[in-house]
Formats: structure tokens, sequence, C-alpha cells
């Protein structure tokens, strides 16, 4: 009797007409790790034989799996990471590629490329964390290199190569945004009068609908899904590319609501300048390729910057002030927070709820008011 694939096979050694059902012993028949047929007898049962290739079995695919978390313990981290992006990568938007390289190229490899694998430890990932702050590495930058991190040792953790509390003692990197600035609708017209027709859509899409910047750079007049409803698709990365939404997969997309101003000002736009053969209006002639580019990133933060200076708002603003406009005139209003979460794109409404919770009136006090005149009525 064969057994499953790999796990050998039973028989007995007697020449009965009914060998199932006399008393002879059984023999087993399998291959040992070097790949050589042996033979073991002396099982009363069946079932006896069955449960040594069992154990036969599984101890031979443990042994593989042990020679195996071996070899990648014995890696040198750079080795690894080499291989992890490759596999992984294939799951991935271009963008956020580009970022787990730009991550690893630029403040974790040069730390921890010829550590073994094996090696890490809780003390190292505070090394890491320490060697980041005193090379003055950026709060924002210091969270999102100690993320990546995180993300390609997880698998390892997963495999049993590395200790499943690794991280547990660990004091991650804390990115503490400054208190945002939210400009009045008289300071956001005041720039709007400054800024060229490029960034005047940019910022409608940014106050009016609650658009990041790279999905503002993607305006299109296929987003205008209804005289109300602008859907937020894809995005206008830092180089130059259209990308799947931030916290999105490919095809995901998510829909604002579109005020009447901004669905005039994107069909003014499109009616003025047009659009390329993919809908986007904010493009460009790039005289060096000889072909349509995209927004940079540099190029509209000149721009916005120039507004600014001409508002006599200089310093005063980022262009993400614009999002925080967005939330503000909603939750000012009384629209739902989870509404206006969904509409920003959030990851989750904590994220809301911690930038723009002393915008909300406070509903312990509206509650007690409703209460109280629930109960006297």
């Amino acid at each position: 009797m064969s057994m499953g694939r790999g796990m050998g096979s039973l028989l007995k050694k007697c020449d009965c007409a009914k060998p199932a059902r006399c008393r002879h012993e059984y023999t087993i028949r399998y291959r040992d790790a070097t790949g050589r047929q042996r033979e073991q007898g002396g099982f009363a049962t069946q079932q006896d034989a069955k449960d040594e290739l069992t154990k036969i079995y599984l101890a031979k695919k443990d042994k593989t799996r042990s020679s195996s978390m071996d070899a990648v313990a014995r890696m040198t981290f750079e080795e690894y990471v080499a291989d992890w992006i490759s596999r992984q990568s294939r799951g991935w938007a271009q963008n956020s590629k580009k970022r787990v390289q730009s991550d690893m190229n630029t403040h974790i490899l040069p730390r921890l490329s010829s550590r073994k694998v094996g090696t890490f430890a809780s003390v190292v990932l505070d090394d890491f964390i320490l060697s980041m702050e005193q090379g003055e590495v950026g709060p924002s930058a210091q969270v999102h290199a100690f993320d990546t991190l995180k993300k390609s040792l997880m698998p390892l953790i997963r495999k049993g190569i590395l200790p499943p509390d690794l991280f547990n003692d660990v004091v991650p990197p804390q990115h503490i945004a400054k208190r945002i600035e939210i400009p009045s609708l008289a300071e956001i017209k005041d720039i709007r009068e400054n800024a060229n027709d490029r960034l005047e859509i940019i910022m409608d899409l940014m106050y009016g609908c609650g658009n990041r910047n790279g999905e503002a750079f993607a305006a299109s007049l296929n987003n205008v899904v209804a005289h109300d409803v602008y859907r937020i698709s894809d995005q206008i990365t830092r180089y130059r590319e259209v990308a799947c939404l931030k916290h999105r997969k490919v095809g995901d997309f998510r829909e604002a609501p579109l005020p009447t101003q901004v669905n005039e000002s994107l069909h003014w736009y499109d009616s003025k300048y047009g659009h390329n053969e993919l809908g986007y209006m904010l493009v460009e002639w790039d005289p060096k390729n000889g072909g349509m580019r995209y927004p940079h990133y540099g190029t509209v933060r000149r721009d916005w910057l120039s507004a600014l200076k001409g508002a006599d708002l200089e310093g005063k603003y980022t262009m993400y002030s614009l999002r925080h406009f967005f939330a503000s005139n909603c939750l000012t209003n009384g629209i739902p927070i989870t509404d206006v979460a969904e509409w920003m794109g959030h990851k989750s409404i904590e994220v809301t709820f911690k930038t723009y919770r002393h915008l909300m009136p406070s509903s312990v006090g509206n509650a007690a008011k409703k209460l109280t005149l629930s109960l006297a009525a």
C-alpha cells in the first residue's frame, strides 16, 4: 500500500492469499533525508505502520525546514532584503516599491546591511532608532524607515526565524505633528487670486473635495461621476507617475462631495487647456523628452509659495492646510466624522478623530442637552 506523496509505502513479506487478514507483521519502505531507500519491519498492525511512516515524514520535513531556516538566518540583511523585495514587490504599486527601496537605501541598509538576519534582537532595533536620531534624520523619515524595517522582518517572525516578541519592548519613532493651521475662506480666496490656473484647480480639489496633493494633480473630468460627486481613483506620485491611492489597492477608489464651484472650475480649465489621452488635465510639455508630463511636486510647491507671498501669508500655511480646511468645513457643519474620514481617505477613523477632534462640538454636552429635553417631554 502506497501512502501519500513522499511518505513511502507499507507491505507484508509473506505468501499468504489474503495478506491483509493474516497475522504477519508489516514492513515500511521510505526514503531518508539523503534520498536512500530504507526498510523497517516489526509492525503488528497496519495503523502502527502508517503512524511510523507519518512520524518519519514529518521529522524529515522539519529537518528540511530547519535547514532552510538556518540558511536564511545566516544571510546578511542586505542579501535577505534583495530577495524579499523581489518576492514581495510583485503585489506592490510602483510608488510603494520605490518608497521601500528609498527607505532601505537611504536609512536602513547603511546601518544594517552586513548584520546576519538571525541576530536581530530588540537591542538592535533600539540602536537603529538611536542612530537615526543621532544622524538627525527627520521624525517623519524615522517613522517611515522603521515601518519599512518592521515590514521586512515580519515574514521572519512568522516563519519562526526571529522571536515573536522582537518588537514588544521597542519604542518606535514618533512623528508628533505640529498643531494644524487652518486658513479662513477669505485667506484661501486671497491665495487663489495670486495663483496660476493649474494651482487654482489643485487648490479647489483640496479645500473643496478633500483631495491629497497627488490626488489633486490627477484632476480629470472623468472623475466627475455626478454633478455633485467626485471619484478619487488615482494619484500622481513624486516620480510623475500615475499610481493607486494611498491605503488602497489598484482599482479601488473613494468618492467625495463635489461643490458646484469646484465642478465649474474643472469644466472651465478643461475647456481652456484640454487633457491628455487618459483624461488628465494637469499636464505640461516637457521640452527635454519631447512629450507631455504630469506636475512635479517641487514646481507646484514653488507656485504655492509664490501665491502665499502675493497674499501676504508667506510662511503661514502649507498646501496640506487646504485639506484641514475641508475637514473643518465638514465637521463644523455637522457632517459625521465617519463620512469625513471616508472622503479624506484616512486609513482609520482614529486618524481623523485625533487630528480634528477639537473642531467637533462637545458630544457629551450635546447629548446631555438632548437627554434633558427628552426626559422633560
